[in-house]
């Protein structure tokens, strides 16, 4: 029954292992050369006798094995910016947060006769597409669909108003509703 080494920590498992139970690197077969290879990086030191130790009595002269083979793995850890390093170019501008408002109050506006719509509207598709020059992210595209939609609602709701406003100046009612008041 062949066993496997891990070229890392030097954890020898069954020949099934593909995996390092210990620190998770592939394993290879095991051999004198893969055995050797990490002998030669000077990576394990388990059991072998401490003289240092056994000369100034700090027990029996040997290692603890369960320690010998510590490899710090953190320099594999790629770079992480903390938040301070972010540049203001990853955050929303003024232009961009402006024309998510105006999209905003353009859908909400479209009932008033769809003019404030239109109008918020186009303020807010200017003002987004500015913006997203200078820095995309999700509040800038935001912006626009809103203003976009806004938009569209407004021209619908004019259109709408219109031709409910004509239609009464056709059947004379808006005459009536004016002789009331």
């Amino acid at each position: 029954m062949g066993k496997k080494i891990c070229p890392i920590c030097g954890f020898q498992d069954n020949e099934n292992a593909a995996y390092c139970r210990e620190c998770g690197a592939k394993m290879t077969e095991s051999g004198g050369d893969a055995w050797s290879d990490y002998e030669q990086k000077g990576q394990y030191s388990g059991g072998q006798d401490n003289t240092s130790q056994a000369s100034a009595g700090s027990g029996t002269g040997r290692q603890s094995t369960q320690y010998n083979n510590y490899q710090d793995y953190t320099a594999n850890i790629p770079y992480r910016q903390s938040a301070d390093d972010f540049g203001s170019n990853n955050g929303a501008n003024g232009l961009q947060i402006a024309g998510l408002v105006c999209g905003i109050l353009a859908i909400c506006s479209c009932c008033c006769y769809g003019v404030p719509a239109v109008i918020l509207g186009i303020a807010g598709i200017i003002c987004a597409a500015m913006g997203n020059k200078t820095s995309k992210n999700g509040i800038g595209t935001g912006g626009l669909v809103c203003s976009i939609i806004g938009l569209i609602l407004g021209v619908i709701s004019t259109i709408y108003y219109a031709m409910a406003i004509g239609q009464m100046l056709q059947t004379g009612y808006f005459n009536e509703i004016l002789d009331m008041m």
